[in-house]
């Protein structure tokens, strides 16, 4: 069992952010941190939500907070996801710094379908700050080639130059999708029926899976695994409201 701390966006309802990926990375025994860098009452695409978001003073408190009564001593790994504004990704690129865990997975999560959902000073914090710092990121295909400032796939994984890269949501044909790992040793890719009415989470989900198994296994098996996972849950999803993390739980 690992010792993982994940930070990223929290909703009550409907499994985004941390809601997905904490219970991707507890399903496979590990132990999570979980600090939220904003508290939403749902995701955006179910209407406007109630929230706030975690100021780059707090974070850094509790940050500090934890380092104080050593709940940060021996981090096996971080796992990050959505940033509310620059500053907080400022705060956790210097306590990754600090940690050094084994295994640093960015899910830069700054926008889709053609556009960017964060300011672009968020997206460019985490290009210049994070990315240098990563082992691993997991962009959908508009992150990848947003942050990398090229047009196709292989150059941009070339350009962000991280040990693994894994893709999701690169259109694969018709009806299909595809999602794309890339490593020193080896690329692999996964293709699947794309659907059309798949609830939001599906990739931070898909990050604490990949992560969750990565600890321990190779990033070939990682992914079949994590993947496996993953269209357990969509399959169990897809119509609903909301992405049914208890799954997880419920794979043979």
């Amino acid at each position: 069992m690992a010792k993982i701390l994940a930070i990223s966006s929290q909703t009550v309802f409907g499994p985004v952010g941390l809601s997905a990926a904490v219970p991707a990375l507890q399903s496979q025994g590990h132990e999570v941190l979980a600090l939220p860098t904003i508290i939403l009452s749902h995701h955006p695409g179910h209407g406007k939500p109630a929230g706030q978001r975690t100021t780059a003073a707090l974070l850094q408190d509790m940050l500090n907070a934890m380092q104080s009564m050593g709940a940060l001593d021996n981090i096996d790994a971080v796992l990050t996801g959505y940033f509310a504004d620059e500053s907080q990704v400022r705060v956790v690129a210097e306590t990754l710094q600090k940690l050094k865990p084994s295994h640093i997975l960015i899910d830069p999560v700054i926008g889709d379908h053609g556009a960017l959902y964060v300011a672009e000073a968020v997206g460019e914090a985490i290009r210049d700050q994070l990315l240098p710092l990563a082992t691993i990121i997991t962009p959908n295909l508009f992150e990848l080639l947003w942050l990398s400032k090229r047009a196709d796939v292989e150059s941009a994984v070339d350009v962000l130059g991280i040990a693994e890269t894994l893709v999701t949501s690169v259109p694969g044909g018709e009806d299909r999708l595809e999602t794309l790992l890339f490593t020193p040793t080896g690329n692999h890719t996964h293709s699947a029926t794309r659907l059309a009415h798949v609830p939001h989470g599906t990739g931070d989900m898909l990050a604490g899976l990949y992560l969750a198994h990565r600890i321990t296994q190779p990033p070939a098996t990682a992914f079949a695994q994590a993947m496996a996972g993953l269209e357990h849950v969509i399959a169990a999803s897809d119509g609903l409201a909301s992405l049914q993390v208890a799954k997880l739980g419920t794979i043979a």
